[in-house]
């Protein structure tokens, strides 16, 4: 990547807080936008979580985002085509593509979450958020099954009667949860659209949730990150009293189980800066991406960003390991020296919990600057291997994560694709990023894969700052597919729809269709609005 684009990228990133994972909107009063003509003809039906599905950021707890049965084989990616295409209204959509019991669930800048079908893109209802949405949506369902037993009399002769037991499952209601920039998490019928509670989690003026809330049992896990470091550029803001923190909340109420900060005290008031102006410390160490889940221990794991004020935080660029149960910090791993907590290269994407075989799994995290680390589970993060893969590396030339299967770490760069092997880090091939021209000219163009990668069988999925997403072969790292989304769609709903630079959320694949926002996210790019559905032959 020329050194110019880089510097820009880096200084972007610093200037949009991407260590914060959010973006300097500002919260307040969603876009006020009209209702969608596309209605299905068929009314909405219970929403089943079942086994074919991509449900929240990383499809499963280990949040490796690795669709192992996509329904589509490596060698038909060549013949993917559009089948059909949404446009949003009032804005890009930040909000990666859920689907679960072909519904597919999404959430938008503009505050409007959508429920669609999957395979037409008709609309079963939207709701209209308080403040834009970028998380992607998990849905659970609220409670177990029920069996009921009804007696009833049927005739089997003249002469006599027996009492039959009418046996019928019932199952519970579905619910889809998300959380939204104003610190507020909601919880919504999954089948009507409907909201069953609210709940504000952070009030802190500049609190955002950008990473997706992760559903686990019967709790939301919920990270919070935050702009206020961007707004110190702002005339007569005076930083930082924010702190990062994780909040559980129970999926049937809403109600706080538990809630852990990065930072244990609150902010006071520090001695004026070199300049006079007055500040509060110490602050930072959000949490912007989604949390991992692991099961067999008990551990929830998260990626940390740096210190807003400068200060030595033993939490700071780190990944931590708390409690499921109640929070309580149970190991962290610092993976930052001391002098370089404020620099910005913090975490902004999951950790991935993968097998190793043998009953051996490890920890894969990366930070912003292009340094990769194994860590293993077992041993309280201790580290297994180190590889950086930038040499030059600067916050922001890695962004929102990469993905997993079972043979590899797939990471996108400022640079391009790059796989290395779970259990030694070791680099197996790396594919520079093709230096196309922008369908919309010079101005804002730029080819940095700052989006999410997405991996099945076979090929790894990563879009471009230039409106391109590739797959490329796993096994050599051979682009063998590029599809253009910077163009104008028709669509579905009768919304004038065209795509952008790719960023924030990757493809999402269930049942042979791969769903993909095209819009710019937090990175300056070129601005869409378009939700598309590829299959093959798009049909």
């Amino acid at each position: 990547m020329p050194a110019t684009i880089r510097a820009l990228v880096g200084a972007l990133a610093v200037l949009l807080g991407c260590a914060l994972q959010a973006t300097a909107d500002q919260p307040g009063a969603a876009t006020a936008l009209t209702p969608e003509k596309n209605i299905c003809a068929a009314a909405a039906a219970a929403v089943a979580v079942g086994a074919a599905q991509w449900n929240g950021w990383g499809r499963d707890l280990d949040n490796s985002r690795y669709q192992p049965e996509p329904a589509i084989r490596a060698t038909d990616v060549t013949k993917l085509a559009v089948k059909w295409a949404y446009g949003y209204q009032g804005g890009a959509a930040y909000g990666q593509p859920t689907i679960v019991d072909d519904r597919l669930f999404v959430s938008s800048s503009a505050g409007r979450v959508y429920s669609l079908d999957a395979k037409t893109g008709c609309t079963y209802w939207t709701f209209d958020a308080a403040a834009g949405t970028r998380t992607a949506i998990s849905i659970g369902e609220l409670g177990a099954p029920k069996i009921v037993v009804q007696p009833r009399r049927t005739r089997h002769s003249r002469r006599s009667r027996q009492k039959l037991a009418h046996v019928e499952t019932l199952k519970p209601p579905s619910a889809a949860f998300f959380g939204d920039d104003s610190g507020t998490v909601y919880a919504l019928d999954a089948k009507k659209g409907t909201l069953l509670w609210k709940t504000q989690v952070e009030g802190q003026r500049f609190a955002r949730i950008s990473g997706a809330p992760t559903l686990y049992r019967d709790r939301l896990y919920v990270p919070m990150s935050s702009t206020e470091a961007v707004e110190v550029a702002r005339p007569g803001h005076v930083c930082c009293t924010f702190r990062g923190s994780v909040v559980a909340l129970d999926i049937f109420t809403g109600q706080v189980v538990w809630k852990t900060y990065t930072i244990p005290e609150e902010a006071q008031a520090y001695p004026n800066t070199s300049d006079g102006k007055p500040q509060f410390g110490p602050s930072g160490v959000a949490i912007g991406s989604s949390p991992t889940v692991d099961a067999k221990r008990g551990l929830l794991y998260v990626g940390t960003g740096n210190s807003y004020t400068g200060n030595d935080l033993p939490l700071a660029i780190a990944i931590l390991a708390l409690d499921l149960f109640d929070g309580k910090l149970r190991w962290s791993k610092r993976l930052a020296r001391a002098e370089d907590v404020s620099n910005d290269a913090g975490f902004a994407s999951s950790p991935i919990l993968r097998n190793l075989g043998r009953g051996k799994q490890i920890i894969l995290a990366e930070r912003q600057n292009g340094v990769l680390y194994g860590l293993d589970p077992d041993r309280a993060g201790e580290l297994v291997w180190q590889t950086k893969i930038l040499e030059n590396g600067t916050p922001g030339d890695i962004q929102w994560g990469p993905a997993a299967d079972h043979r590899s770490l797939y990471t996108a760069t400022s640079d391009g694709l790059i796989a290395l092997a779970l259990n030694t880090g070791a680099k197996r091939w790396y594919r520079p990023v093709p230096q196309q021209a922008c369908a919309w000219g010079d101005t804002n163009c730029r080819h940095a894969q700052t989006q999410a990668v997405t991996v099945m069988p076979g090929i790894a999925f990563s879009g471009s700052l230039d409106g391109h997403l590739r797959a490329y072969s796993t096994i050599d790292g051979k682009i063998v597919w590029d599809f253009d989304t910077a163009k104008e769609f028709a669509t579905v709903n009768g919304v004038k729809a065209s795509g952008g630079s790719l960023d924030y959320g990757g493809p999402t694949i269930v049942n042979g269709i791969l769903y993909l926002n095209s819009a710019n996210g937090p990175l300056t790019g070129q601005p869409g609005n378009a939700l598309i559905a590829f299959s093959v032959g798009g049909k």
